[in-house]
């Protein structure tokens, strides 16, 4: 390696694209500030994902001789010309004020993490315990492993928050020079090389910036721009002799307009702008930092849509499984329907056959209930009586005769099971030979009959022989 000029921005190494989903989700506005031994830098950029543009810029000269509530309402006005108020400021703390680091800690669970990092601290940095604050965050693949560790001293981190706070700027996060440019060189872009080394010239100095395998995250400030401060670098942190050495300005991310405003406050405004993908360093205690962008309410927002959608899916749940379960026994019940017709036309004619045989049924029983009182009527009557007229129907039965006392013949009728509610239709006459001719109607008490089963059905090569029929032959006691 050559230690006596560096390579110019054109002869960087070409840049690798990041992941398609990161690239995508690269959305973000950041305001970055640089604290300078006198002055302030702001820098306004806007990060999508096709590129980034810088807004705006603003120097603020002896932020210290000035009241902080003037260069604070310069600062709203610039944020209010390009339409934005949400935004919240990164800061980077002079080299001066913090300490940056690295350290290994292979094998260490994230839960050891800080216990580890807290047991390594006193030899971190050359403060009292109780008047230092620190943070660290874990580096990217495929460094894994190292940390990048920011310490600074309590009063220090006290005086700027102060600072901020008279000037209205709300303040997101101190970072360490290191820390901000880590991250800058990581936005919508890979790393320029594995192991490189970047450097920037200003007013208080010369900035180098390195990550080699030795040294993940190094950054170191001298007083003078000379070749020695690189070369002095280089060779701490071991970097390769084929390795890129650059100007910071060439690294860091294309954006329109780089020229306006600093380097160190454009990398800021990088790291504010999508936090999410910066390093977690930040030096500002929790209470004091205050963030007011819309997106930080989009996680809550999707958490909520998506709670109203799980709450409306359980309350029409059981609607839709109703519906889904009625739509089904409806297609159920149309695909039945031919099978229940057919089954209601069985049942209907298996009725009316039971109807048919009922009747037949009660009707064979006819003929013998009709020999059963025409039986009762001959053992009723007596010797001396004879019968020349007899009706007979279902309810009752009309008999005409001659007896020589009809009065008798209605008790007998009566004391019958067969007969009841005798009664003449006309008055008894005499006839010329001394007796009685009556006209007597009964109604008949007929049992109820058992319904007859049907016969069982002769084979089919049965033929039955016809049967011949007597003539009924009339009781004793009758006479036609």
């Amino acid at each position: 390696m050559t230690s006596e000029t560096p390579v110019l921005a054109s002869e960087v190494p070409h840049k690798l694209e990041i992941p398609f989903l990161q690239k995508w989700r690269s959305i973000g506005t950041g305001l970055g500030v640089e604290v300078g031994p006198e002055n302030l830098e702001f820098t306004l950029t806007v990060v999508r994902p096709n590129g980034i543009r810088i807004l705006d810029a603003l120097t603020v000269l002896r932020y210290r001789e000035r009241p902080a509530a003037e260069w604070g309402s310069d600062l709203q006005a610039l944020l209010n010309k390009n339409k934005i108020s949400h935004v919240s400021a990164t800061v980077v703390l002079p080299m001066q004020d913090c300490v940056s680091r690295s350290i290994a800690l292979p094998g260490v669970p994230n839960s050891e993490v800080a216990a580890a990092v807290q047991y390594q601290l006193d030899g971190l940095h050359p403060y009292a315990e109780e008047d230092a604050t620190h943070s660290f965050s874990r580096l990217a693949p495929p460094r894994k492993s190292s940390f990048a560790l920011g310490i600074a001293r309590n009063a220090v981190i006290e005086d700027y928050a102060t600072l901020f706070d008279e000037a209205g700027i709300d303040v997101a996060a101190f970072l360490t020079p290191a820390a901000t440019i880590y991250s800058a060189l990581r936005i919508l872009q890979a790393p320029p090389a594995e192991q490189f080394l970047a450097i920037h010239e200003d007013s208080s100095g010369l900035i180098v910036y390195g990550e080699t395998h030795t040294h993940p995250i190094y950054c170191v400030r001298f007083p003078d721009a000379s070749s020695r401060g690189i070369a002095s670098a280089s060779a701490q942190i071991r970097l390769p002799e084929d390795a890129p050495v650059a100007r910071l300005a060439a690294l860091l991310p294309h954006a329109e307009r780089l020229e306006i405003g600093s380097t160190i406050a454009y990398a800021a405004s990088l790291a504010g702008a999508l936090p999410s993908q910066s390093l977690n360093l930040n030096l500002l205690p929790d209470d004091r930092r205050k963030t007011s962008s819309p997106w930080r309410w989009v996680p809550t927002l999707v958490l909520l849509v998506l709670l109203m959608a799980l709450g409306l899916g359980f309350a029409y749940y059981q609607d839709y499984e109703n519906q889904r379960l009625l739509t089904r026994l409806d297609s159920e019940i149309a695909r039945l329907q031919p099978r229940l017709n057919s089954v209601r036309t069985l049942d209907t004619q298996i009725f009316t056959i039971q109807q048919k045989l009922q009747f037949l049924s009660t009707f064979a029983a006819y003929p013998q209930q009709d020999l059963d009182s025409l039986r009762e009527l001959t053992r009723i009557m007596p010797m001396t009586s004879y019968i020349s007229r007899m009706d007979l129907s279902r309810n009752e039965i009309g008999v005409t005769g001659e007896i020589d006392q009809s009065m008798e013949l209605l008790k007998l009728l009566d004391s019958s099971p067969l007969f009841k509610e005798s009664e003449f239709t006309g008055s008894p006459s005499r006839n010329q030979m001394g007796k009685e001719v009556f006209n007597i109607r009964s109604k008949r008490e007929i049992p109820t009959a058992a319904p007859v089963a049907p016969a069982p059905v002769p084979p089919v090569n049965f033929t039955p022989v016809p049967r011949i029929t007597p003539p009924p032959t009339l009781p004793p006691g009758l006479r036609p």
